[in-house]
């Protein structure tokens, strides 16, 4: 994905790039992830992790409609 911010698909407004933020242990800060695959729950954890692919979800919103687009492609 280029660096250039993308138009918003429902009123081809230029977007806006931010993030979801997420809190973790703690409270700490920390942007939003995906993981492939469905959730498998743990007790200790909460969700199982290990082994899995992860990236980091790049966020744009819409500054006319609000409308969030996310995408989370290879760094």
């Amino acid at each position: 994905m280029s660096r250039t911010d993308p138009n918003c698909p429902t009123c081809r407004e230029r977007m806006v790039e931010g993030f979801v933020l997420d809190l973790g242990h703690g409270n700490a800060r920390k942007p939003t992830k995906w993981v492939e695959g469905v959730p498998e729950f743990s007790f200790w954890t909460g969700i199982k992790i290990k082994g899995k692919t992860q990236h980091v979800i790049r966020s744009f919103r819409c500054p006319r409609c609000g409308l969030l687009a996310e995408y989370a492609k290879e760094s």
